[in-house]
């Protein structure tokens, strides 16, 4: 399966935010902004992304109440 470029930089760019020096409970909310984003525009692989990257960093930093924002958005 490849990706297409605009995704591929898409992609990119969601893995440069979460390497981006910057408080994590912030990047969880941009990154559920834009999944939120990408699904009403339709990109569901990339706003599925953005939702699993924002798990992930939300179980790092313990934020429960962020975790249950995330699967209530998945469901």
């Amino acid at each position: 399966m490849e990706i297409d470029p605009p995704k591929r930089w898409k992609m990119f760019k969601l893995q440069l935010m979460v390497r981006w020096p910057e408080e994590s409970r912030k990047k969880i909310k941009k990154l559920l902004r834009l999944g939120d984003d990408y699904q009403s525009s339709g990109e569901y692989e990339l706003a599925k992304h953005c939702y699993n990257l924002s798990r992930e960093l939300a179980q790092e930093a313990g934020a429960v109440h962020l975790l249950k924002k995330i699967d209530q958005r998945v469901r």
